[in-house]
């Protein structure tokens, strides 16, 4: 081959490499062409919102549905009971994950709920110090959302009360699968 030949083969190469690197730098520092929207169906939750360490003590290090309530009324005990059947409906996935019920009443007997709850499939926990800090971050948990803790104690997901199971279940699935934790 000769030098000249050589020479253009060097150069064709730099520049597809170069060619997207350049495109890609233009992307990130003017935000033109990147997609609008998200992918999840969830609300994300900021940056840097780390729950007590009670909730995570477990060796298992899982990832956590979680369902916060005061009193459970109507509404709360149709939470559980959707969190109860997120987790059954995902069996492939049921050893990365666990869910948790964290009620502030002390007095709550699982005999009075008009759900049919399987506290196998739930664990039910009276964690005050979860619940205040609920609390303490002004987060909306009245509403009797479903929020996901991953294994590092990090909030990262808020799944509305009116949002369907299968939506929840897209999140969870996709962020398992991209996630090397738990």
């Amino acid at each position: 081959m000769s030098e000249k030949n050589s020479n253009w083969l060097v150069k064709s190469i730099f520049l597809i490499t170069l060619i997207p690197l350049a495109l890609a730098y233009f992307m990130a520092y003017t935000g033109f062409g990147l997609p609008e929207g998200t992918k999840n169906n969830g609300e994300l939750m900021p940056a840097g919102l780390t729950v007590p360490s009670s909730l995570i003590t477990d060796e298992d290090r899982i990832w956590r549905l979680v369902v916060v309530s005061d009193k459970c009324d109507d509404l709360c005990q149709q939470q559980v009971y959707k969190l109860q059947q997120l987790y059954i409906s995902m069996p492939k996935q049921s050893e990365r994950l666990k869910a948790v019920w964290i009620s502030n009443d002390d007095d709550f007997e699982p005999n009075n709920m008009t759900a049919d709850v399987d506290f196998n499939h739930v664990k039910l926990s009276h964690d005050k110090a979860v619940f205040n800090w609920f609390n303490e971050q002004s987060l909306p948990w009245q509403d009797q959302s479903i929020w996901l803790v991953d294994p590092n104690g990090i909030l990262v997901l808020k799944f509305p009360p009116d949002l369907s199971g299968r939506a929840m279940i897209s999140d969870i699935k996709w962020l398992l699968k991209a996630s090397r934790l738990g």
